[in-house]
């Protein structure tokens, strides 16, 4: 007699909600709290109140980081970031107390 085989097994995939396509209004100034360089001129979404957890790439209006590695501070050589996928864009995760927001 011929054995059953088990189930075929998928791989979970787990769909998010992307982020909107069109920029939000605010934008924000992203400084180094190391040092006080400014890193990055940013549209957020969620207000400047909330605290920062991530940097979508494409929210980047003004990037004052060029020519350093990415996630480090031109100024002091500090990282403040580490670049990950988040929701199938390129972001960078942001290491909490090491950017202020203005």
């Amino acid at each position: 007699a011929a054995q059953a085989l088990p189930p075929a097994h998928r791989p979970v995939v787990r769909l998010f909600a992307r982020p909107r396509a069109k920029l939000p209004d605010r934008r924000v100034d992203i400084k180094c709290s190391g040092c006080g360089a400014k890193l990055f001129r940013y549209a957020k979404g969620n207000g400047a109140s909330s605290n920062l957890v991530k940097v979508y790439r494409q929210r980047i209006v003004r990037d004052f980081t060029e020519g350093a590695p990415p996630g480090e501070c031109p100024g002091c050589g500090a990282t403040f970031a580490r670049e990950a996928v988040i929701h199938g864009l390129p972001a960078l995760k942001i290491v909490s107390g090491k950017v202020r927001m203005k």
